[in-house]
């Protein structure tokens, strides 16, 4: 299949990214964005990760071969920290058969971010729908490391980003929950894809997990307990 255009969410945790990658995918105008450089994804890992692990075009042409869409269009989604591990940011833009464009999806509430973070670490519930493995416990110096971590997945991708003077499109997760539809279409628009007039973005297929134990730690993060 012909690739004509190839694009990267690139995000922190906990930033919404699923629920975006879910949205672009759904239009299926925007190929199949997910973590290609996760090692779980790549089947190159079950348990643990072996002692060398790093990517080479070899990886990656099948997966554009295999999830670019009809249209010419391969989306994957990466956090910083595994385009580092896995690739090297200098090599990122090689792996691609086009020019790569980005999207950028960041959170406003880091807070609730790292809250969020701190229980699916702990549950390892990543997604609504999956299975919840533990009940989770509050943990002050947990939640302050995982603030800690989104503020330096998203500095690497702004320190990335100012070095080669890219102008990624940005995305706010709580205008994305609010309006996905405006966000997606944006979205599109930037990248180029052509939709036919009376286009409609899906329904969200990822509900938010955010419930009253997370306000609960934010009210108990937010006055110092600990």
């Amino acid at each position: 299949m012909n690739t004509t255009t190839c694009y990267i969410i690139c995000s922190a945790p906990r930033s919404g990214s699923h629920l975006l990658s879910y949205l672009m995918t759904d239009t299926q105008l925007a190929g199949f964005p997910q973590e290609h450089f996760n090692p779980w994804f790549m089947g190159d890992a079950i348990n643990e990760f072996p002692d060398k692990l790093l990517y080479e075009k070899s990886h990656t042409a099948p997966l554009i071969e295999k999830y670019t869409s009809p249209n010419g269009v391969f989306g994957t989604k990466a956090q910083f920290d595994q385009i580092v591990d896995f690739v090297g940011l200098s090599r990122l833009e090689s792996f691609f058969p086009n020019p790569l464009k980005y999207i950028f999806i960041q959170r406003n509430d880091k807070i609730r971010q790292a809250i969020s973070l701190a229980r699916a670490e702990q549950t390892d519930q990543w997604i609504s729908g999956q299975a919840l493995q533990r009940e989770p416990q509050y943990n002050h110096f947990q939640i302050r490391s995982c603030l800690r971590e989104i503020k330096l997945q998203e500095k690497g991708w702004e320190t990335y980003f100012m070095e080669r003077d890219i102008q990624p499109y940005r995305v706010r997760y709580e205008e994305l929950t609010v309006n996905p539809e405006a966000v997606v279409l944006g979205a599109l628009a930037y990248l180029g894809i052509e939709h036919p007039a009376e286009f409609h973005v899906p329904a969200p297929r990822i509900q938010k997990q955010a419930d009253n134990l997370s306000e609960d730690w934010v009210a108990r993060f937010t006055r110092g307990e600990f």
